[in-house]
Order: C-alpha cells, then sequence, then structure tokens
C-alpha cells in the first residue's frame, strides 16, 4: 500500500513540473513576475478576433456567421421557408333541386350547398355568369348554414332569356379580414328549355297568375295618350313585362312591390289617340295556355292611384266638394241675416275662406331647367321627360318629397320638392 502511495506521487510531481503554467507554490513564494503564461498562437488570434467585434457597436450579418455552429436556422435561407404553411383544403359546391324542364321566361329555382371544410366565420360573396339568364334574387341571396356542421346552402332564383342558355358557371367567395380566404367554381348544366310558340301580343311574362286590378288612360301631352295599369301576379317577374308592339311609343314597368311568389306593379304605355283599345297576353302555367287582356282607351280624369286620376283640377269629386262648401256658407249666411247671431256669421267666414281656398288651391311655380319628370313619385320611376330651360308649372299635389306639376302644354309628373321654385 505504501509504495502504491509512494508512486502515484511521484507521477503527480514529475507532470506537474512538465507544465508551463506557474505553480501555486511559486507564487506564493515569489510575486510570479519570472512567471507568464504562454498561450497556443490559435487561441490567441481567436481572443484577438473576439476582442474586435467587441470593440464595435454593433454587429453584422458576416460576424454572425464566423460564430461556432448552432442548431439555429440559417440566415441565408429565404424568409418564406422558415415558416411553415397551411394549405387550404378546397371548398366542395353541390347543386339540387334542379328542374327538369323549363319555359324560357318561366322563374325557376335552385339550391346551391357547400361544405367550407372549416369552423371559421367567412363573408359569402357569390358570381353567376348571366350572359343569357337573369338571376333574380342576387341582391338578397343568403347563405344558411346546417345546424352543427360545415354545410351552407343558398336558393337561387333564375329566369332563362332564350335557348342558347344550356349552362352557367358559379364562382364562391370565402372572405376574411377582408382576403380570399377560399374560393371555388361549378358550371351548373340548366333544365332542358322550352320555346312557346308567342302571340303578336305577347308580354313576355309566364307566371302562375296575372291580374289587371285597374287601370287609366290620361292626355300624355298635346299629341299622345298614356296608359297606366295597375298589375298583380304570382309566380311572376313584373320586370319583363314588355309588349312588341310599334304603336307603343314608349312603355315600362314601375313601382315594383313584393317578391316573386307575390308582386305588384304599374305598367305604363304612351301611345297615339288612335288606338282604340291595349291588347297584350300572358302564358299561363297553371293552366298551360295563354290568357289574353284587351283594355279599353278611354280618357277618364277619376282618381285611382297617386299618378292615376292625373289632373285633380278636372275631377268630379272636386267640383261636388266644391259646390257643398259653396251651399253651406251660404246657408249660414241667410241664417245670420235672420236671427242676427254671431256664430253664424263666423261660421259663414270659416265655409268661405275654404271655398276661396279650394276655388284656386293651385299654386304656379317655376321649374328648375334639366329637371327630370317621372311618370310616378318614386325613385325607379321612368323619367319621360327633361326640362330643357326654366319653365312655368302649376303645383297639384305633394306626397312625400315629390310634387306633382302641370305644364303649360297638358303634362302631367313628379319632380323633387328641391327642383321646384315656387312664386
Amino acid at each position: 500500500m505504501l509504495k502504491k502511495y509512494i508512486l502515484f506521487s511521484l507521477v503527480v510531481f514529475l507532470y506537474a513540473e512538465n507544465l508551463d503554467e506557474a505553480s501555486v507554490f511559486d507564487m506564493m513564494q515569489r510575486d510570479g513576475t519570472d512567471k507568464f503564461i504562454k498561450n497556443k498562437p490559435s487561441q490567441t488570434s481567436e481572443y484577438n478576433k473576439i476582442d474586435e467585434h467587441l470593440d464595435k457597436d454593433q454587429i453584422d450579418k458576416r460576424d454572425i456567421i464566423n460564430l461556432n455552429p448552432t442548431d439555429e436556422p440559417d440566415l441565408n435561407i429565404p424568409e418564406y421557408m422558415l415558416y411553415d404553411t397551411i394549405k387550404k383544403k378546397d371548398i366542395i359546391l353541390k347543386v339540387s333541386e334542379m328542374p327538369k324542364e323549363v319555359i324560357v321566361g318561366e322563374i325557376f329555382k335552385i339550391d346551391i350547398s357547400v361544405n367550407i371544410q372549416s369552423n371559421f366565420d367567412f363573408e359569402f360573396v357569390s358570381e353567376l355568369d348571366e350572359t343569357n339568364l337573369n338571376w333574380l334574387n342576387k341582391n338578397s341571396i343568403q347563405w344558411v348554414k346546417y345546424k352543427d356542421s360545415e354545410n351552407y346552402i343558398a336558393t337561387f332564383y333564375i329566369q332563362v332569356k332564350n335557348t342558347k342558355a344550356k349552362s352557367t358557371s358559379f364562382n364562391l367567395k370565402l372572405i376574411r379580414n377582408e382576403e380570399v380566404f377560399q374560393e371555388g367554381n361549378m358550371n351548373i348544366f340548366l333544365p332542358k328549355l322550352k320555346q312557346l310558340k308567342t302571340q303578336n301580343d305577347y308580354n313576355n311574362i309566364v307566371a302562375d297568375l296575372l291580374e289587371v286590378k285597374k287601370f287609366k288612360t290620361t292626355k300624355f301631352d298635346d299629341t299622345n295618350n298614356i296608359m297606366i295599369v295597375e298589375l298583380y301576379g304570382k309566380n311572376i317577374n313584373m320586370a319583363s313585362f314588355y309588349i312588341d308592339n310599334k304603336n307603343i311609343i314608349k312603355q315600362g314597368v314601375d313601382t315594383i312591390a313584393g317578391d316573386f311568389g307575390s308582386q305588384s306593379a304599374y305598367y305604363f304605355a304612351v301611345f297615339k289617340p288612335n288606338k282604340k283599345t291595349l291588347d297584350f297576353s300572358y302564358y299561363n302555367l297553371v293552366r298551360g295556355k295563354f290568357d289574353s287582356f284587351s283594355l279599353p282607351v278611354s280618357i277618364e280624369d277619376d282618381e285611382i292611384s297617386t299618378q292615376i286620376g292625373l289632373n285633380p283640377k278636372q275631377s268630379d269629386i272636386v267640383f261636388y266638394k266644391n259646390s257643398v262648401i259653396y251651399i253651406l256658407g251660404l246657408i249660414f249666411f241667410i241664417i245670420f241675416l235672420i236671427k242676427r247671431k254671431v256664430i253664424y256669421f263666423i261660421l259663414f267666414l270659416i265655409f268661405a275662406a275654404i271655398g276661396f281656398y279650394s276655388y284656386n288651391p293651385f299654386r304656379n311655380a317655376v321649374l328648375n331647367k334639366n329637371v327630370n319628370v317621372k311618370i310616378l313619385p318614386t325613385i325607379n320611376s321612368t323619367i319621360f321627360y327633361t326640362t330643357q330651360t326654366d319653365e312655368n308649372v302649376e303645383i297639384l299635389l305633394y306626397v312625400d318629397d315629390y310634387v306633382k306639376v302641370l305644364f303649360h302644354d297638358g303634362k302631367i309628373g313628379w319632380v323633387k320638392k328641391d327642383d321646384i321654385i315656387k312664386n
């Protein structure tokens, strides 16, 4: 045991003698000025490089590359390769409830469903090619979500214009944070199309029902008449109402109300005074045949709607109303002369004032130039005349923001209140 200890101590002593570093014992006995530490050349150059880098205010990319390798990403790799990308799943589109056959001009509906493959909420943007068809509910389409699923469905109302409409393309975009997140496309094959053998007075309406509620003919101007027809229909698109007749100078549809299941509107036609009837026909889907109408042209002044009964100055109702006012005023004046009571004189004055106003209720005004005069007091009403200069008119009636005016040549129409300069 003692031999092993002596041998181990000798090995340690010999190893310590061969070291370049100063021993602890030397430093305790001397100040160590005659001893120094020798470094390897490679170590010295590396320390100098580090010192140079530390003296800089900031380091650049070359300095970082010279450092020892690490498990950090390669700085030469483009930024887009440093991140994982999420692959977008394709949305699945499907058409259902497609009828087998439709008539050109008939309204039919189809359902389009989509599986968005996601639980996120999106804004749906639908696009349907309308080259040979009308997408009727474009502005009111709604995508409804199935309960607890990734599926949505929407109903599209379509009206085919002609037999060229064999198919159409559909595009759906899913918008999130104002960016397109997903997109899908589909080609929709349309039903078999049937072209009607139409009559000469066909009005381009294919519906379950079309009724004429009221109609009225008045003077449009010095040389033409205008007939306004109040219509009601079922499974119908009133905007399609058009009679292909060269004797009709101008025509259109105004004030459409309701949806395609039940809809009402006003149709107007301007024609020469020699026209005796307004004839038209539509195709009745329920009866499977054409139904015809023949409306006699008769100049009248009775008030039927806000436009029908155009000139209230010529109304028999106004005449009878004024007559009653004058008679009552005269009666109270006679009673006042007999009984000499103030109350009867006051009543006489009241009826006299009413009678005076009734005799001249209309005020003269000036209509600005470049004003559009409409058939009806609605935003989308047809414009039949535009003033070229300031014109003198007579105010007949106020309805909301519109004024009914009478022109010196007999034309009557509606203008905005702001277009009137009162005298």
